[in-house]
């Protein structure tokens, strides 16, 4: 189970990149607009992440923390919550080199396309991996 758990962010990302590049869809029409609300997207879920870990890391040491650190998860879901923060700033970037790919009258190219899709939902599933942990944490 933890083997799903650990891989199945990357495993849905490229079956989402593989899936936007075999159906060739285009990106909505205002491009800009768009890259812009991802961008600020990729950000809240950036500044989410690093939340996460501020509160993980302000958990009394005697408590849940102790109990994770005892089970040996702790690490894992270090490692979680540093793979979804790694994930939101790639998906940033990926959005701002959109900008510069933009030129008047034509699209974004289908490999950018697909790039974006495959960071946008390893971005989502990084992002609800770790807060289904962090609200499973905080009802104990």
């Amino acid at each position: 189970m933890l083997l799903l758990e650990r891989l199945h962010p990357y495993i849905l990302a490229i079956a989402a990149g593989i899936a936007w590049y075999n159906l060739a869809l285009p990106f909505p029409r205002d491009e800009k607009e768009f890259l812009a609300a991802a961008l600020s997207f990729g950000a809240i879920f950036t500044g989410f992440m690093a939340t996460a870990q501020a509160i993980l890391m302000a958990l009394p040491s005697d408590t849940v923390m102790a109990q994770l650190k005892t089970s040996g998860y702790i690490e894992t879901l270090i490692e979680y919550i540093a793979t979804a923060i790694y994930g939101a700033m790639a998906f940033c970037i990926v959005n701002i080199a959109g900008f510069f790919l933009l030129k008047d009258g034509t699209r974004l190219p289908l490999l950018y396309s697909t790039l974006w899709i495959a960071l946008a939902a390893f971005t989502i599933f990084t992002f609800v991996r770790v807060a289904t942990i962090m609200l499973k944490i905080m009802r104990h």
